[in-house]
């Protein structure tokens, strides 16, 4: 079972990689074995622009501008190929983001921010890593930008954290969800479950992945739901189809 990842050309693991093997197989194998991606993604890049703006709130110049700096962060990664109503909408959104961002990190002192973090998981022959957002003194803190402010940590993640938990010495890890109008900090605590559910993922999907031997084995045997909201790019499903062939 040693070295099936890089067999298939894959070096590292992360969370979002792991995360797509549970929720649509289909489109990892597109995405991690074809190398077809998305094309920017309006959502997305909000949250990019986001951090970024608060990024800059944080530890920018005295003249620097987040909002600013937040709104040429967007335009930058929207200006090609994203639907321009879908790229109004969220732009709307990003004012009142960056100041919940910033009203929910008020007080906080960050130390680091986009640190590499890396961790094996036991039987798995390449490493998982990651970036976190804002790392203080005594918790990283990972920023989620939504439009719905949800009542706790959503389960995915919750996987996230469990990763950074771990590759971080069990350092506490806060989650900053951020909406328009309103902000919420929710902590991780028992992880154990989560953790689990990663390094079971990647060791079963490193099991699938060596019974194929070709790509188009693996096409052959996975069933793309294209109803799925994964599949909201239309270039993303004229190629899948092409590949999949239905």
């Amino acid at each position: 079972m040693n070295e099936i990842f890089k067999h298939w050309g894959i070096k590292h693991l992360s969370h979002s990689n792991i995360d797509l093997a549970r929720n649509d197989l289909g489109l990892w194998v597109l995405r991690y074995i074809f190398r077809i991606y998305d094309p920017a993604n309006a959502a997305m890049a909000r949250g990019n622009a986001v951090e970024h703006g608060l990024q800059v709130a944080l530890q920018g110049g005295e003249f620097d501008d987040p909002l600013d700096a937040a709104m040429k962060d967007f335009n930058k990664r929207t200006a090609l190929g994203v639907d321009a109503e879908r790229r109004e909408k969220e732009a709307k959104n990003i004012g009142g983001m960056v100041a919940q961002a910033r009203e929910g990190m008020a007080g906080a002192k960050v130390i680091a921010y986009q640190e590499k973090i890396e961790i094996e998981i036991p039987g798995i022959d390449i490493p998982v890593i990651g970036f976190t957002d804002f790392t203080c003194e005594d918790t990283i803190i990972d920023l989620k930008t939504t439009t719905r402010l949800p009542s706790a940590i959503s389960a995915s993640h919750r996987r996230q954290g469990s990763i950074y938990q771990r590759a971080a010495g069990n350092k506490s890890i806060d989650f900053l969800y951020a909406t328009p109008k309103k902000h919420a900090m929710y902590r991780l605590e028992n992880s154990d479950k989560d953790w689990l559910e990663v390094c079971q993922t990647a060791l079963r999907l490193q099991r699938w992945l060596a019974k194929f031997d070709s790509k188009e084995e693996l096409a052959a045997c996975v069933i793309p739901n294209y109803d799925s909201f994964y599949w909201s790019s239309p270039a993303t499903r004229e190629k899948a189809r092409e590949i999949f062939g239905y």
